[in-house]
């Protein structure tokens, strides 16, 4: 490849990753991915919703793309370049163009969004902990709580079976005197 061949992918790569980066991109699929996420979970087979989700994706990130691409003059041809480009295999760059390969594979896909609907799960969990001091009983497995019920319906009984012994033995005696 001639230098100025990698300059123009290097140039593609570094604006489409630009562009990942940036509001554009990011505010309308992270809206989409915030507002979708919440039926898919990590269960192993996938839901007739996921695949229609998906499909809906994948034609936001086309429109996205296309928008920009056609913007700045890149082609398709000179996109697939840019994007089989050893630049584009780096660890930064697969995790910049995840959300795009996303859209072609619904594993990714599913996976990203699995991730996403666990962590709104937990910022939940957060704010509630935050406004209340403590998590209410239903987001807690109980266990804690139940071992101080015990403990405590277990003190209760002791103090019943005490009292009753005591109100037997005092019964006992009281017919043993009038004998």
């Amino acid at each position: 490849m001639a230098a100025e061949e990698e300059d123009e992918v290097e140039w593609v790569v570094e604006s489409i990753a630009g562009f990942l980066r940036g509001p554009d991109w990011s505010i309308p699929i992270l809206d989409f991915v915030e507002q979708k996420c919440e039926v898919f979970d990590d269960e192993e087979e996938s839901k007739l919703t996921y695949t229609e989700i998906h499909q809906e994706y994948k034609e936001l990130v086309e429109k996205l793309l296309e928008s920009y691409l056609k913007e700045i003059g890149i082609n398709e041809d000179q996109f697939q370049e840019a994007c089989t480009s050893p630049l584009a295999k780096t660890r930064t760059s697969q995790a910049i163009l995840q959300p795009v390969l996303a859209a072609e594979d619904f594993t990714i896909f599913k996976a990203m969004m699995v991730q996403k609907n666990i962590e709104m799960q937990l910022q939940a969990i957060r704010i509630i902990q935050e406004r209340n001091g403590v998590l209410p009983d239903c987001l807690t497995d109980g266990s804690d709580m139940v071992s101080d019920l015990e403990q405590e319906e277990m003190k209760i009984l002791r103090e019943v079976l005490r009292k009753s012994k005591e109100e037997y033995d005092q019964e006992e005696e009281r017919k043993r005197k009038k004998q």
